[in-house]
């Protein structure tokens, strides 16, 4: 800063500009202190939010409709022979499962090689797993040796592997393919077109021949024999996958039975979270009268409505249900005089295993979560959203139209017996408006039903089709292929190549689905639903169904000119708090986004202040500064002046009359 102190006057400037600029300065200190205030508040309130969003998170696992309430155990008596997995739909129960062989790959050896480096024939290979997509293999002069095919078939197909072993019997090197997947149905066929050299030879006994995976269910007279071309098993149990791991002499007891840990600590992070919140809250609004002390947000009405709604949420009854369970405190969670909730482990647990009278276990979920029930089989429940009203009085479907897969037949009848050769093995097909690849068909003689099988294993092996799938049936003498999907955009359409005449297409037929169709009736008044496939969804402007989310699995048959069922929609306590933790917590609209913007817009109003008062007390300091550099400019002159009459008056002294 620029001093002026003491140039002629001696005055202490700087001291005496300060002072007489400390009621500005003041002034700046008193917005800055507010600003503090306010800035300390923000950060009690940004403290709050993480709470808040840490127990929604918590209420996640509760409100999900695939929820830990639906969570199923499956154990093993001998995990190294059996490991089973229980998916949320499984039925609880005890097997007893033997397991007589397990499903193998399998494994073929050609004939003996000098070296790696054997030279081969050249030509074409071509390889296949069942009736998956085979593999060709050009050989020519640059990759003609047993190495490069072993590397060839490695870097192009997904179905076999390929390596070299050293056979110590005979003293040479034997190319060895390994398909990658197990079962009877998935043996290694080869065809060779190769000119004259070294051709390369399988035809000799398997190393390993493919074998399905056999197992017993149950040790009685009645017990179900089942083999299964993978040891990975999902179709013997519902909603069970069992891992076969080793064939068993004795049989291996698999217990199903509900997962009443996982929703025990599900429901023990939610108490917790919410105890935080309520903690956080109570610790930023506590005041010490003998002290006088007050925390940031002390007597803050928009806190203490947070707090006041929380609790109010959690000791409310759930309306809608039919049953005697309607409040937490049923099932042990329950609030003490301070505001926090107190879990009963003990009677949670005992709710949770159905020892208590009244209470079943599937009633549990809808105390929690948003959930639907039906009065149709055929109309299912999947989800909603905080805009999806609990229904009180139930809400109806009407459903006047069921979804459709698509579904063409072949135009020409088969023969009893259809020959399948070189010259007609090919086909491609579109499916859900995907063009597969050229497929090929095993060549063989085919019953229409044993055709109908390979074309759809063809067809769901297809490697541009993906997971897009169909069933293929016989219908006496005709071909018909049915998309897995429903809905419009469920078609099948050109199906052309060498193969299709033989399998009775023209290459014009063509079929698409139908999306469901319904609406939604609420107390007499009709809100909008829209179908895709078998899913109807109530519109997001809806007042009561918006994204109310239904499958309809019924047939036309069942729909007929129209069919009306109840839909109960029920809104749980961590539901309904989580639909009020949605709005304040609304990146856009919450409340707590605009006691945010609040603080942001009152700390830049004091910014602004303490800018207008920096910049008057700047253009006060340089007026002042200016004066008294005036001041000391006139003091200088004077002096100067003074120096020079003194001078002068001593000069006339010196004078002596004459």
């Amino acid at each position: 800063m620029f001093s002026i102190d003491g140039l002629v006057s001696g005055f202490d400037t700087t001291s005496i500009i300060n002072g007489l600029l400390q009621f500005q300065q003041t002034q700046v200190d008193l917005l800055n202190s507010r600003k503090s205030e306010i800035t300390t508040r923000q950060s009690a309130f940004n403290g709050i939010e993480a709470q808040l969003l840490n127990l929604r998170s918590a209420l996640g696992k509760l409100n999900r409709v695939s929820s830990v309430f639906d969570s199923r155990l499956a154990t093993s008596s001998n995990e190294d022979t059996i490991s089973a997995i229980a998916g949320s739909d499984a039925a609880g129960g005890v097997y007893s499962i033997t397991v007589n062989a397990l499903a193998q790959a399998e494994q073929l050896g050609s004939q003996g090689f000098e070296s790696e480096n054997a030279e081969l024939a050249t030509g074409e290979i071509t390889l296949r797993v069942g009736s998956r997509p085979p593999t060709t293999i050009q050989l020519d002069s640059s990759n003609n040796t047993v190495a490069d095919f072993v590397s060839s078939v490695n870097a192009q197909s997904d179905d076999i592997a390929a390596s070299i072993v050293f056979d110590q019997s005979n003293d040479s090197f034997r190319v060895l393919l390994t398909s990658s997947i197990t079962g009877e149905e998935n043996a290694i066929s080869i065809d060779s077109d190769l000119g004259a050299g070294a051709a390369l030879d399988f035809s000799g006994e398997p190393v390993q021949n493919a074998q399905n995976a056999s197992i017993t269910l149950g040790s009685g007279p009645g017990a179900i024999e089942a083999e299964y071309a993978d040891n990975q098993i999902d179709e013997l149990i519902s909603g069970v996958t069992l891992n076969l791991a080793s064939v068993s002499t004795d049989p291996v007891i698999i217990t199903v039975s509900d997962d009443n840990e996982a929703a025990v600590e599900a429901i023990e992070d939610f108490v917790e979270a919410f105890n935080g919140v309520v903690d956080f809250i109570d610790n930023q609004t506590q005041f010490d009268p003998e002290t006088d002390f007050a925390s940031p947000l002390a007597g803050n009405r928009n806190v203490n409505l947070i707090r006041d709604r929380l609790l109010n949420s959690v000791i409310e009854n759930v309306d809608g249900l039919d049953t005697g369970l309607s409040r937490l405190a049923d099932i042990g969670i329950d609030v003490n005089t301070t505001g926090r909730l107190e879990l009963d482990t003990t009677q949670l647990n005992d709710a949770l295993a159905g020892r208590i009278e009244g209470v079943a276990p599937s009633d549990i979920r809808n105390l929690f979560g948003l959930n639907g029930t039906s009065s149709s089989q055929g109309i299912e429940f999947l989800l909603g959203s905080d805009l999806t009203s609990a229904s009180g009085e139930p809400f109806q479907v009407e459903i006047i139209q069921a979804a459709e897969q698509a579904s063409v037949s072949s135009s020409n009848e088969l023969l009893s017996t259809v020959v399948i050769d070189g010259d007609n093995n090919e086909f491609s097909i579109s499916v859900d408006g995907v063009d597969s690849e050229v497929l090929t068909l095993a060549q063989g003689e085919y019953t229409p039903e044993e055709l109908a099988a390979e074309v759809q294993s063809v067809i769901n092996n297809s490697s541009e089709l993906g997971s897009r799938g169909v069933t293929v049936s016989a219908d006496g003498l005709e071909l018909v292929i049915t998309t897995e999907s429903y809905g419009l955009s469920s078609t099948i359409s050109n199906i052309t190549g060498s193969a299709a005449e033989s399998l009775g297409f023209s290459g014009t037929e063509e079929d698409a689905g139908q999306d469901v169709a319904g609406t939604f009736i609420v107390n007499g008044q009709s809100e909008t639903a829209v179908g895709n496939g078998r899913l109807l969804v109530g519109n997001a402007d809806n007042e009561n169904t918006a994204d109310l989310q239904l499958l309809v699995s019924l047939t036309g048959d069942q729909v007929g000119s129209g069919l009306v069922s109840d839909v109960q929609i029920t809104r749980g306590i961590t539901s309904q708090l989580d639909s009020f933790l949605g709005d304040i917590l609304d990146p856009e609209t919450g409340t707590l986004k605009t006691i945010n913007d609040d603080f942001d817009e009152q700390i830049e109003s004091l910014d602004k202040s303490i800018e207008r008062v920096q910049e008057q007390t700047d253009s006060r300091r340089d007026f002042l500064i200016a004066e008294f550099a005036a001041l000391e400019r006139v003091l200088s002159e004077l002096q100067n002046t003074g120096n020079l009459l003194s001078s002068q008056l001593q000069s006339l002294g010196s004078f002596s009359p004459s």
